[in-house]
């Protein structure tokens, strides 16, 4: 999805100097139908949809949803499967691949009796590939879930070299003609191993992309806490939750760990990543953070970016979409899906928002079961202002459904003043002008805003004819526009960079551009 006609995305590294500006991050617009999908069938009345992919088929147009489905009162999380001809009104297609309790006809594609839960749903689509491979799917498989079921249960369909079934948890490769009937490929190509980074497994936050070398995947892992970040009531105490990227030939062999985000410097303590979906568009890749606030339980969505996708930058610790209070859809949890969706210039995000904390961490049992063992009184035992904190933080079940945020192409992220007011800032690029370069911006301006630029020497000096008085200054909200100094466009030497003034103005990109 690479939009050549836009201006490329900024990064930090994009500016060798920068004074009074910072980064705004543009919040994505829930969407008025918000929630798309409910939880309603008896197979997915706590999660209607959740760690999947939505796309728009290029086979057929029409949008499809392939996610997690799970019932209110277990764990038991299935395959399901949703399509929309808007993408904001989806139908529950029926078919009669997994009957549930009495009801003969679902939407369910990986039921439990093929290897246990499914988490992760990976869809991806090649039309030019063999008609039985044209959709390929990526899941983790948990054979051993529910726990009623035998430790020798198998992943059917899926051999060790031996010829015996495997039961190993992993990752699972299955094929399809259509996106609805799935075929076992090849597994595990990546084994399921809650402390991954020393024994080469994965984690259960991955996914999986092609690209021209093949595959990469991005997973989540598991190190030891950062220092000031043990949280002792933690799901993993001790532990910290990072991104790893890992590449591929051919999907099945991958390369070892490569770490590409962890919490830094301007980090709360708090902080942990669930998963990373990216996107490719004009200047490298976007992508949408999951975030684990763990003092408080709570999932939020993050911006971050990357010009070749090893190499990740992040322009704010604030998310990109406003989590609701606690109770609503998303108030608690937002877990992304694969990818952002190009919509006309719109671009379109679906996300699983679930109602509910991913741990009980204020639970007063633990606290309960202490104080009748010393048989003293309960409320002696609680700390100040009448909170308490489990150190056996619980998984609740979740409720959640389908949720969508929207942006306007190419405004993701942009620089603006940090102070605010008419009080001007400035940025200067890493890069330099050819003569006869062109500067095309992506900038909005507000009230009697205005964006100028000048171009500067080596030294930092403004090149004469081209300074920012010079500038004829660009104002109002334009994708790309061009930057003229009295009336001229082009660069007039080599090697020239250019300083961006920026007031009550937001610049979302620039480019050089070659004139002909």
């Amino acid at each position: 999805m690479t939009q050549s006609h836009d201006i490329p995305f900024l990064i930090g590294s994009d500016f060798i100097e920068r004074h009074n500006v910072a980064w705004r991050v543009e919040l994505g617009q829930a969407d008025a139908a918000n929630p798309l999908i409910e939880p309603e069938t008896p197979w997915a009345d706590g999660i209607s949809f959740m760690h999947g992919t939505v796309l728009r088929d290029p086979i057929d147009g029409k949008w499809k949803a392939w996610g997690v489905g799970a019932p209110s009162d277990t764990f038991d999380r299935r395959v399901v499967y949703y399509e929309s001809d808007d993408g904001v009104s989806w139908q529950q297609p029926e078919f009669d691949l997994h009957p549930f309790e009495g009801h003969d006809q679902t939407n369910i594609l990986l039921d439990l009796d093929s290897g246990g839960t499914s988490i992760y749903a990976n869809v991806l689509i090649d039309p030019g590939a063999p008609s039985k491979r044209r959709y390929e799917m990526y899941v983790l498989r948990r054979p051993e879930e529910p726990e009623d079921r035998p430790p020798t249960s198998a992943v059917r369909g899926f051999y060790r070299a031996d010829g015996t079934p495997t039961n190993e948890r992993g990752v699972y490769r299955y094929v399809s003609a259509d996106g609805v009937h799935w075929n076992p490929d090849v597994g595990p190509v990546l084994v399921n191993d809650p402390y991954p980074l020393a024994r080469n497994g994965t984690a259960d936050g991955f996914f999986v992309y092609r690209d021209g070398e093949g595959y990469v995947i991005y997973h989540k892992t598991i190190v030891e806490a950062l220092p000031g970040g043990l949280i002792p009531y933690e799901l993993s105490p001790g532990g910290c939750r990072i991104l790893v990227q890992r590449r591929s030939v051919d999907g099945v062999n991958w390369s070892p760990h490569e770490p590409c985000l962890m919490p830094d410097w301007r980090d709360t303590p708090d902080t942990q990543f669930m998963e990373m979906s990216v996107t490719p568009v004009s200047g490298g890749y976007v992508g949408i953070l999951t975030v684990y606030r763990t003092g408080n339980q709570t999932l939020e969505l993050q911006f971050t970016a990357s010009r070749d996708g090893r190499h990740w930058w992040r322009p704010d610790r604030r998310a990109c979409v406003p989590m609701p209070a606690l109770g609503d859809y998303g108030g608690g949890m937002m877990w992304g899906t694969h990818h952002m969706i190009e919509d006309g210039d719109n671009l379109h995000y679906y996300y699983g928002g679930i109602e509910g904390l991913h741990g009980d961490m204020l639970a007063t049992s633990e606290m309960d079961e202490i104080a009748r063992s010393l048989g003293r009184p309960i409320k002696a035992l609680k700390p100040l202002l009448g909170e308490s904190m489990t150190r056996l933080s619980n998984e609740p079940r979740h409720h959640g459904a389908l949720c969508r945020a929207t942006w306007r192409r190419g405004r993701l992220w942009g620089l603006t003043t940090t102070s605010g007011g008419s009080t001007e800032g400035y940025a200067t690029t890493d890069s330099t002008m050819k003569r006869g370069q062109v500067l095309d911006v992506s900038v909005e301006t507000l009230r009697d805003g205005q964006l100028r630029a000048e171009l500067v020497t080596e030294d930092g000096s403004a090149v004469p004819g081209f300074s920012r008085d010079d500038c004829d200054g660009v104002q109002g909200d334009s994708l790309r526009s061009h930057v003229t100094w009295t009336g001229r466009s082009q660069a007039p030497a080599d090697n020239l960079r250019v300083r961006f003034v920026l007031r009550r103005a937001r610049l979302y990109g620039f480019e050089f551009v070659e004139t002909s």
